[in-house]
């Protein structure tokens, strides 16, 4: 998996970035400062990876769950009966192809892991395919569309980007950074720069506290009790911060007895 992607927007001129200042601050790292605090904030619900995968079934022979194939039978050139776990129900099935009933008549569809928020390329022998012969549904399954199915095995030891007998399918995985979390970066990206060079504009709380009594004064840092649970004391922060950890819910009834619908809807296509 590559360096995600998480854009930094200024709600307004950030002035210790002032390229005549010496010497001069470096934006990009106290960006990165940022980014990986709000990251670890909101439990990595954000910002969007280029992740390369390389499907292939076990041995290309036996039970997978990741294509949905069973194993051949000895002496049979048809697959037998398997197991695989399917929206959460175990079920029995021959083919490495889901329908939106999860029968095989659908196109030929291929579960990755997700979110898949775009597709940048599918090498199939070592050639790109053309983008218009798949799509996306339920941010997770790559659908074929050209009427031809999935390579299932293939040379792992050869280069997916010019050999044959290779396949291999490159996306962005992960959900896009919201407007807010890009603000609330660049604002406490800002003050991590202003904190770090003594800039008294600073909005960051200082870390010191001090306690006076019967004429002894004390001085201690305190547990950082508020930074870990993402509170900062710059309102543009902790309210996205806590707008997405912390958000209101309302009640939802479920029956049992009661079969959940099942809905494929197309998320991304070319």
């Amino acid at each position: 998996m590559g360096e995600c992607e998480w854009p930094v927007l200024y709600p307004s001129a950030c002035p210790v970035f002032n390229p005549l200042i010496e010497p001069p601050v470096d934006p990009g790292l106290f960006e990165a400062m940022a980014i990986a605090f709000l990251s670890n904030w909101t439990g990595g619900m954000f910002g969007l990876c280029p992740v390369s995968v390389r499907p292939c079934r076990t041995d290309c022979d036996q039970s997978s769950t990741f294509w949905g194939y069973g194993p051949y039978t000895s002496g049979s050139s048809a697959p037998g009966w398997s197991s695989a776990l399917i929206g959460n129900h175990w079920l029995a099935v021959t083919c490495g192809q889901c329908g939106d009933n999860c029968s095989c008549g659908g196109p030929p569809a291929l579960r990755l892991p997700g979110p898949i928020d775009s597709v940048t390329q599918v090498l199939i022998d070592g050639a790109p395919l053309d983008p218009t012969a798949y799509r996306v549904d339920n941010g997770v399954l790559l659908v074929r569309t050209d009427g031809l199915g999935w390579p299932t095995c293939q040379n792992m030891a050869a280069d997916p980007t010019s050999d044959p007998d290779t396949f291999q399918v490159d996306y962005q995985h992960g959900t896009p950074v919201p407007v807010g979390g890009q603000v609330a970066a660049g604002a406490l990206a800002c003050e991590l720069a202003k904190g770090s060079t003594g800039d008294k504009t600073c909005q960051l709380p200082q870390r010191v506290q001090t306690i006076a009594r019967q004429g002894i004064t004390m001085t201690m840092l305190d547990t950082f009790e508020d930074v870990e649970k993402g509170r900062t004391g710059i309102w543009v922060v902790d309210s996205w911060v806590a707008s997405v950890t912390q958000p209101r819910r309302g009640g939802s009834v479920y029956s049992v007895d009661l079969p959940r619908p099942r809905h494929r809807v197309t998320t991304w296509h070319s």
